[in-house]
């Protein structure tokens, strides 16, 4: 797993999100659409507006969405900040504390391809890659 469980939650809500092309959705349908608790959506959905990665309004016809500057600019990397430390990029995939180039692991070189495709997923856009691939999570 590259990913913890509530971030790749996270880059799935706003996968959806951005989908829904601005309307606002409310928790349940989210969380149903991602095959996820809605209690647990909602906590992460609540982390991702506090890191305003996506807007909300509250209320009788409220819910989440994405405003067209977060459709526009929104990349993984920002939704993973919220929820990642960052060290995937940087630890030894083995998690030793002295790891490089000099002083390998046994799979140091795999491991800097991996970190090179993470930096790569890191910067795709949720707007670009909204309609790749299935979108149903379950």
């Amino acid at each position: 797993m590259i990913f913890s469980h509530s971030c790749q939650y996270a880059i799935k809500s706003c996968i959806y999100l951005a989908r829904k092309n601005g309307s606002k959705t409310d928790v349940v349908e989210i969380a149903a659409y991602i095959n996820s608790p809605a209690h647990f959506t909602s906590k992460i959905l609540q982390k991702l507006v506090k890191g305003n990665i996506i807007s909300s309004v509250k209320g009788r016809s409220g819910g989440f969405y994405l405003n067209n500057e977060q459709y526009q600019n929104l990349t993984v990397k920002e939704i993973c900040n919220i929820f990642e430390t960052g060290n995937q990029i940087v630890m030894c995939i083995l998690g030793l504390a002295e790891c490089n180039s000099k002083k390998p692991c046994p799979v140091h070189e795999i491991g800097v391809e991996i970190k090179e495709r993470i930096k790569q997923i890191y910067t795709l856009k949720i707007s670009e890659v909204k309609d790749i691939g299935c979108i149903k999570f379950s």
